[in-house]
């Protein structure tokens, strides 16, 4: 059992069979705690309507999946009280603001943000922020 900072594209993983979602759907067991930025819900309806869009999912698919995730139980934080640092993490390594947003949980929480963009976690390697991210393959 831990605590972990999820990114919205891990909570698509955990509907989505695509590369990783294995490795993600571990988080869903053994009692985890798992937190994010309010603003998951929203990136993660942006993730599954792109999908649909694309023709990777029906809008039935879409919807049931965004239902799923809803149902998961995580413990959302203001991300009003994120944003400036998210921004300045973000801009400083050349990151999406929803990553910053995640890594900015991370700290906040004493936890470790599980990713699955190994482009995000290699640019945080040799940086003060490692120690707050994890990639998703080395969740136990």
């Amino acid at each position: 059992m831990g605590r972990f900072a999820v990114e919205p594209a891990i909570a698509v993983k955990w509907f989505v069979p695509e590369q990783n979602s294995s490795l993600a759907a571990r988080l869903l067991d053994g009692g985890n705690e798992l937190l994010a930025s309010d603003t998951l819900l929203s990136a993660a309806g942006r993730i599954v309507t792109a999908k649909t869009r694309l023709g990777e999912l029906s809008p039935d698919e879409g919807a049931r999946i965004f239902e799923a995730i809803r149902s998961v139980p995580i413990q959302l934080m203001p991300s009003q009280a994120l944003v400036e640092s998210a921004l300045r993490i973000a801009t400083a390594f050349d990151l999406p603001l929803e990553a910053g947003l995640g890594l900015t949980v991370a700290i906040h929480s004493e936890c470790r943000l599980v990713t699955a963009s190994r482009t995000f976690y290699d640019k945080l390697l040799g940086t003060p922020f490692a120690v707050h991210v994890k990639w998703v393959g080395d969740v136990k």
